[in-house]
């Protein structure tokens, strides 16, 4: 029996479980998954962007927590991600490696990626925002909106991933951890934090490094990071914040000595942000925030025989941001308004080759109204929403929502929506082969509707149905030099279950099925332009608490469709996480960890010359005081 055979025979094997794991927990003393859920309207399981529980949320939604992040041994959100049904990345390299990913089909140049509300996509890199570049320490929750959202998040025409920072500890002085860890090609990750409060003012920093030599050549990894944040809480239940973010990476992207070429890359951030929130009334909030920052990157590529480079484009983006907005209501019945404005400067450079468009200086400025509301009617709410804006360069969006849910009993909703979004077009030397940006945004009507249900004892279910029609969407022809636009078509299933624990065994499962096609020839889209056909996730966890002990088994499996000679486009890959608290009656056990991933090493890629990472382990420890 091969290899590869036995693989999805485990992972077949994994996903069967699933169903049987339910039958031999009714012993437990209650359902945990239902009270995951939200399901019972007491715990605020929504998007942040309008607070409201699971059973209010028309979209697909699937959100990660600071502690099932914890259990990944996680290094940056894109190792978190690669978990999330629905969500795929291109491959995984050394962490802290800049890589593609998508959506329900959007690829990254559609996902609009927050950190509380600043917003990361580089506008003159393809609107792409480097996942793996945002360290873990920090995050408290990721949440995937997966599908159109414009109207409360502008340009979001695949989906939304929203991260929100760690908030000061509430009940004490100080608290903090520091943690540690070295792996395969001296893969090291330092980090650590610190938080409190006293008299009203909280604080929370954070800061690290992680420096790889490569676990493929060429991909080496220097990367250093800091994030604080400030809180102050006012007599009259107003609270300000304050918050700061800087991170630098020197990274080597690819070595292809076949082809004598090499890449190197460089990135910054530095990003900061003030907001207010006012009680006006018992049921009226006001919130009032700014933000701004610089962005830098930088792209070198050259012959490795001759040492010299051949092509080297930079950029560097100067943003501002500024939003009032008025809550009112409660998440049953509310409604929340607003108005914003946003600045983006953009500088590109390329000194060497002067490929028309390359030396650019351009400035987008956005002005946005927008309204999104919840009107509840016994088990049945209505979810209304539309934004509005006028754009400098290009053309005008209005964008909107209307979705739905019915309780049907206490354990099942069923949900659903349509939309109406864009995306800014390509706004780089790829977008503007003749200097001139784009003024037509691409846009995307969608509609999806399913069921999410924990009808089954322990067993949790949730199915998504999408449909979305794509418009004005841009590919570059590199070997032309022209800009294309077309229409495409994207539908699928997107499927998730979990159970309860069981002896401290649980099981989690998802498949996600996307058909993108042309609309004017009918002809498949290839996976690098809309991600795997077919893709499976699963996860195996068991969790000791007494004996300090958890231990996840992850496998992803894609199947990208492509049909580049000598691809590896099908795999499974398989990881395993362990965590050994050394003093498990202790809340702050010191804590040792360990990783192997990429079990089977099995080889993944679409170009030989840059593969996803070989097997590879690391080992560390934290200590929390």
């Amino acid at each position: 029996m091969t290899g590869k055979v036995l693989r999805k025979i485990l992972l077949a094997s994994l996903l069967l479980l699933i169903p049987l794991a339910p039958l031999s927990a009714r012993g437990e003393d209650g359902d945990e998954v239902t009270r995951s859920l939200g399901l019972s309207e007491e715990e605020p399981a929504g998007v942040s962007r309008l607070p409201r529980p699971a059973s209010l949320i028309a979209e697909n939604v699937t959100v990660v927590t600071a502690e099932q992040i914890a259990r990944l041994n996680a290094h940056t959100v894109a190792d978190v991600l690669q978990t999330v049904p629905g969500v795929q990345l291109d491959l995984l390299q050394t962490p802290g490696s800049i890589l593609l990913y998508n959506v329900l089909g959007s690829s990254n140049r559609h996902i609009l990626v927050q950190m509380d509300g600043v917003p990361q996509n580089f506008v003159s890199s393809e609107n792409l925002a480097h996942l793996g570049l945002i360290p873990v320490q920090m995050v408290e929750r990721i949440e995937i909106i997966k599908g159109a959202a414009s109207a409360a998040w502008g340009s979001a025409l695949g989906g939304v991933i929203n991260i929100i920072t760690k908030s000061p500890a509430t009940d004490r002085g100080a608290t903090g951890l520091a943690s540690a860890s070295i792996g395969t090609a001296s893969t090291s990750d330092l980090r650590g934090e610190i938080s409190g409060s006293r008299e009203g003012l909280g604080y929370y920093l954070t800061g690290g490094t992680l420096r790889s030599n490569g676990l493929v050549p060429g991909n080496d990894v220097d990367f250093g990071h800091g994030f604080g944040k400030l809180t102050y809480d006012f007599a009259n239940g107003a609270r300000a914040t304050l918050g700061l973010d800087v991170r630098h990476a020197d990274l080597g992207l690819m070595r292809a000595a076949k082809y004598d070429v090499y890449e190197t890359g460089e990135v910054r951030y530095l990003n900061g942000y003030l907001s207010l929130q006012v009680p006006l009334a018992q049921r009226l909030t006001l919130e009032v925030n700014g933000r701004g920052g610089v962005r830098n990157s930088v792209d070198r590529r050259g012959l490795i025989s001759q040492g010299i480079l051949f092509f080297t484009p930079e950029a560097r983006e100067t943003h501002q941001g500024y939003a009032a907005d008025l809550n009112w209501g409660d998440a049953q019945n509310g409604l929340k308004t607003g108005v914003e404005f946003e600045r983006i400067e953009v500088r590109q450079r390329e000194p060497l080759q002067q490929i028309p468009g390359s030396n650019s200086d351009l400035g987008l400025t956005r002005y946005s109204f927008y309204a999104n509301g919840t009107y509840t009617i016994g088990r049945f709410s209505l979810l209304p929403g539309v934004r509005v804006e006028h754009l400098n360069l290009l053309d005008d969006p209005v964008s909107a929502t209307l979705g739905a849910t019915l309780r049907l009993g206490d354990d099942t909703i069923l949900r659903g929506y349509a939309a109406r979004g864009y995306s800014l077009p390509l706004i780089s030397r790829y977008g503007s082969p003749t200097g001139e940006v784009q003024h037509e945004l691409q846009q995307v009507g969608t509609i999806q509707g399913g069921v999410e249900s924990t009808a089954i004892p322990y067993l949790w279910l949730k199915g998504m149905l999408f449909h979305n029609n794509v418009w004005n969407i841009q590919e570059f022809d590199f070997q032309a030099g022209l800009l294309h636009k077309g229409k495409e078509r994207r539908h699928g299933v997107d499927l998730e279950l979990r159970t309860s624990p069981w002896h401290g065994l649980s099981l989690t499962g998802a498949y996600t099925f996307t058909d993108a096609r042309n609309r004017s020839t009918g002809e498949e889209l290839e996976g690098d332009l809309a991600g795997p056909r077919h893709a499976v996730k699963g996860s195996l966890s068991y969790d000791n608490p007494d004996a300090g002990l958890t231990c996840v088994l992850t496998a992803n499996y894609s199947n990208w469709n492509l049909t580049v000679p000598g691809a590896r486009a099908e795999a499974t890959l398989w990881d395993l996480h362990l965590n050994q608290k050394l003093l498990p009656a202790r809340e702050n056990s010191p804590e040792l960890f360990f990783s192997l991933r990429n079990i089977f090493d099995t080889k993944f890629y679409e170009y030989d010359f840059r593969p996803a990472a070989p097997r590879w382990f690391e080992v560390g420890g934290r200590f929390r005081f």
